[in-house]
């Protein structure tokens, strides 16, 4: 159902939000309708986390000492804190690195951020996708730039550069889908979701008829919980587009057009590439990332040519909610920036590098463990 509802979704806005940013510009997110009705949509859902932590209160001084009283309050009590609202926070087994350990790199961040307009960067996490982002967590709203470390090995300098001012980039680009108050709405329905799938039993048939019942019941809560995040998907998805070209434009400031473009284009030729490539880490011996270099280095430029023609037939993205990346392109290598905003000599990336390979090892294990225990999978 939600994997529809985006697909018509990106049908309905891809071609005209494209037009709008050639011809104007991303701009900011502005207080249209369905801004406000996402906020209004968000605090429905942020209520509703309050009023059930008053109920269970409620029920807990009410009936006491009354077993059942008790018993339901704590239930209520503990749907309450399922439904709270999720601020995010840095995984206890990320591997993050901490402006002593990594100065260079946090230096590159701060001249990055300053261009932009951005804050600066509280922890860099680095792990192994293919991928790198950017987030707000906590109570204390802590700014935090996740790096992937093999996305990272296959750009060049300037790409590298664009890469972070696209992330930080999104801290200034206004996208409510994934600021404190709709996203952590967001994620309380993501979750709720994920926690109402349907339950598997194995046994006789009093078994499989109690499952059938109680799955009736999870689907009734289900299918409004899907509902409400269809909507708040709708609400945000026009003004998410504009939010990531606004992140394209920073890059672009940042590392100019060549190298923001180029970024898009690695994502479209490289990134699946280098993904199978380490998927298949668990037949491979010798240094993982030396491999992935050694394999990029010698990538074919007609699969990149071919990748690269097909890119608009099959509206390559990086997920659901990004632009396809050949219009993300397109958009970068038409804006008006000219020398980058923010350069990194040779020595310095150099020396960012070691700071990187510092958790190297260990995400190279991970891969490699995943990628042996899909064999047996």
């Amino acid at each position: 159902m939600l994997a529809r509802s985006r697909s018509r979704l990106a049908r309905r806005y891809v071609a005209d939000l494209h037009r709008r940013v050639l011809d104007s510009g991303p701009g900011l997110p502005s207080r249209d309708p369905a801004r406000i009705a996402s906020y209004a949509l968000a605090t429905t859902v942020h209520l509703f986390a309050l009023s059930l932590t008053l109920a269970g209160v409620w029920l807990l001084a009410a009936t006491w000492p009354s077993p059942f009283g008790i018993a339901l309050g704590i239930m209520v009590l503990a749907f309450a804190y399922l439904v709270r609202p999720r601020l995010g926070r840095v995984r206890k087994d990320a591997l993050t690195l901490t402006r002593q350990e990594a100065p260079t790199l946090y230096d590159l961040l701060d001249r990055v951020a300053d261009e932009v307009g951005a804050p600066p960067v509280d922890i860099v996490a680095v792990n192994g996708d293919l991928n790198a982002c950017f987030a707000t967590i906590g109570l204390r709203r802590r700014h935090v730039l996740t790096i992937g470390l093999p996305l990272w090995l296959i750009l060049d300098r300037a790409e590298r550069v664009a890469l972070l001012g696209h992330e930080l980039g999104h801290s200034t680009n206004g996208d409510s889908r994934h600021g404190l108050y709709v996203g952590s709405a967001l994620n309380t329905l993501y979750e709720l979701r994920r926690v109402l799938a349907p339950i598997v039993l194995d046994g006789g048939l009093l078994e499989i008829a109690a499952m059938f019942l109680l799955n009736i019941v999870i689907w009734l809560v289900r299918v409004p919980v899907t509902g409400m995040i269809m909507l708040l998907e709708l609400m945000t998805y026009r003004s998410s587009q504009l939010a990531e070209y606004a992140a394209d434009e920073r890059a672009a400031q940042v590392a100019s057009p060549v190298a923001a473009a180029g970024l898009m284009d690695k994502s479209i030729t490289r990134v699946s590439a280098a993904g199978r490539h380490l998927a298949s880490s668990a037949h491979r011996t010798g240094d993982l990332w030396e491999g992935l270099r050694e394999y990029m280095d010698g990538f074919p430029e007609l699969e990149e040519e071919r990748l690269r023609r097909l890119a608009p037939l099959e509206a390559v993205r990086v997920d659901a909610f990004h632009p396809p990346s050949h219009l993300r392109m397109a958009f970068t290598v038409a804006l008006p920036y000219g020398a980058a905003g923010v350069t990194v000599t040779e020595g310095e990336m150099e020396r960012i590098q070691g700071e990187l390979d510092t958790a190297g090892d260990r995400i190279a294990r991970e891969i490699t463990d995943r990628a042996r225990a899909a064999l047996y999978q």
